[in-house]
């Protein structure tokens, strides 16, 4: 992915996938990955995630091992256009992670 599409992805809701405005409410929220997964070599950058029950690709940001959402102890930030988008793809995530741990 070029740094075009790239810097694109910070105004593209992770859930809806709707522009959202320079001057909109953006909301956002803080993921780990699963056991295993290497991050390394992506900080600053997007990756993609695949819902297999949803049957849909998300972008997640890595954040740099100096930002806040690293120091929380996050592997990815979602930015999403709402508090609703945040709830659905939060939602979404948990029920990826029940069914999987469970299988």
């Amino acid at each position: 992915m070029d740094k075009s599409q790239q810097d694109r992805l910070f105004h593209i809701c992770a859930w809806c996938t709707q522009e959202i405005p320079e001057d909109g409410d953006v909301f956002g929220f803080g993921a780990n990955a699963s056991p295993g997964v290497d991050l390394s070599g992506k900080e600053e950058e997007f990756v993609s995630l695949d819902l297999s029950l949803q049957e849909k690709t998300l972008f997640a940001l890595v954040p740099s091992s100096s930002s806040a959402a690293k120091f929380e102890g996050f592997d990815f930030v979602f930015i999403t256009c709402s508090e609703d988008c945040a709830q659905s793809l939060k939602d979404a995530l948990e029920l990826e992670r029940d069914v999987y741990d469970d299988g």
